[in-house]
């Protein structure tokens, strides 16, 4: 007993969560997998080449280190978008005939606990990196025993965006559906698969940055919340959180950007290089990102001047 509670105060918060998605996994798993082996027969009896290219895609390019971590099928990983966007639809519809619900003590711990989160995981990426010598860009994907820890850290930042979805559901619970946005669900749905596909082939090397970086735009984020949660806002963060999140999404396209020229331009002779599919969608991405991003902030200014207009107006 008093070894297991040894353990347990020893493990990083990292292996916590990684044993906390492994057993999920073990619980769900009697459910899913006959789900799984029915949709797969489906799929395979209908387009078999097809199948086959995907089958061959995923074993091929698939990271032996994201091999050794919980939700990595991408059938969970289209369950939990699929049950994602089934909530919104019908959480609307229930919520349409109820009361309102006060979730203030749920949007407390929420933002509580994102905020918590992502400081960690800012912090561990940021320390891992430095640590083994990463630069800023160019840092090729390693699939060896040393790439591990940062794989973690990459993998609990993909994880994460499951706790995300919780911005929505408490938006649905308050009614706020103004707030539900094609913006707001393309991104948290988006995100969610593209950091498993991320993951999945590549967990470490210029993974960190992005990762890293959203960490920290989200200790600001989550701490704004958490603060107009707690009836004390922190008024002149408000109209600064979109302009952060799209000066990150600015720096990731030059990431990408550097990436692309560096290894297809500057040394295409590299062998050990960062997976060209992924730093491109990251580029296309990031692209769709910041225009969207763009035309709220454009919207939600055009919304403020319009109210400072009528308030000047009443006060004359």
């Amino acid at each position: 007993m008093e070894n297991n509670s040894t353990n347990f105060v020893s493990k990083a918060p990292v292996d916590h969560f990684i044993t906390l998605f492994e057993t999920i996994g073990i619980i769900a798993d009697p459910y899913l997998t006959p789900i799984e082996v029915t949709i797969k027969s489906t799929f395979k009896s209908s387009l078999p080449s097809l199948y086959e290219n995907v089958s061959e895609f995923m074993e091929k390019n698939q990271s032996p280190l994201s091999a050794r971590l919980p939700l990595m099928n991408p059938f969970h990983v289209l369950l939990i978008t699929i049950a994602y966007l089934l909530t919104i639809y019908f959480g609307k519809i229930f919520m349409s005939r109820r009361e309102k619900l006060n979730v203030r003590v749920l949007s407390i711990f929420h933002n509580l606990f994102l905020v918590s989160l992502s400081l960690y995981m800012f912090l561990t990426i940021t320390f891992e990196a430095w640590k083994n010598g990463y630069s800023l860009f160019a840092n090729p994907e390693v699939r060896s025993e040393e790439g591990f820890q940062m794989a973690k850290y990459v993998w609990l930042f993909y994880v994460s965006k499951i706790s995300e979805f919780m911005d929505t559901f408490i938006m649905v619970l308050k009614k706020n559906n103004h707030q539900i946005s094609f913006l707001h669900v393309y991104h948290h749905f988006s995100i969610f698969m593209i950091w498993w596909f991320v993951t999945f082939v590549a967990p470490n090397g210029e993974s960190y940055f992005s990762a890293a970086l959203n960490s920290l735009v989200h200790v600001i984020m989550y701490a704004y919340y958490l603060s107009t949660t707690l009836s004390f806002p922190i008024r002149f963060l408000k109209r600064y959180i979109t302009q952060f999140q799209m000066t990150q999404f600015i720096m990731m396209m030059v990431q990408a950007t550097y990436d692309i020229i560096h290894f297809k331009v500057l040394r295409p002779e590299e062998k050990n290089t960062y997976p060209f599919s992924l730093t491109a969608l990251l580029w296309v991405y990031m692209v769709t990102m910041l225009a969207l991003f763009a035309n709220f902030y454009r919207a939600d200014r055009k919304r403020e001047k319009v109210v400072k207009s009528v308030g000047d107006k009443k006060s004359l």
